[in-house]
């Protein structure tokens, strides 16, 4: 079974035109049943980017076009849709992990005037400490 790939459109309908178009010519194909099967979410209700990102004025569009990506998995459930699905959530709990361990980094060196300044002497695992 071929696997399906997903475009978000939205991104002005020439632009989704234009990526099926380059995805059409990069496929050889000897038969027309050879072609990737496409799902496209086409929506001309995104919030402009421009206006978003460049003027600072519009809606933000994140929203939305995360909202077309969640369909657009829900629509194509196959191997490589269920691959991403998993690490997409593998990393979010990485996000998830490295923020607590960036909290954790700055918390320790708030005690770092105390440790340095402390009598204490911290060894390696392969040090030995050998008392007389």
């Amino acid at each position: 079974m071929m696997r399906r790939v997903g475009i978000l459109g939205g991104m002005g309908p020439q632009a989704t035109i234009l990526i099926m178009q380059k995805i059409l010519d990069a496929t050889r194909v000897r038969d027309d049943a050879d072609h990737i099967p496409l799902i496209v979410d086409q929506n001309p209700q995104v919030p402009s980017r421009i206006r978003h990102l460049i003027d600072g004025t519009g809606a933000d569009p994140g929203p939305v076009l995360a909202d077309m990506a969640r369909r657009l998995e829900v629509n194509s459930r196959d191997e490589v849709a269920e691959l991403a699905h998993w690490f997409n959530r593998f990393a979010d709990k990485l996000q998830t992990i490295i923020a607590a361990q960036e909290a954790q980094a700055e918390e320790i060196k708030l005690f770092k005037p105390m440790i340095e300044n402390s009598p204490m002497v911290i060894l390696s695992a392969n040090e030995r400490l050998e008392i007389s």
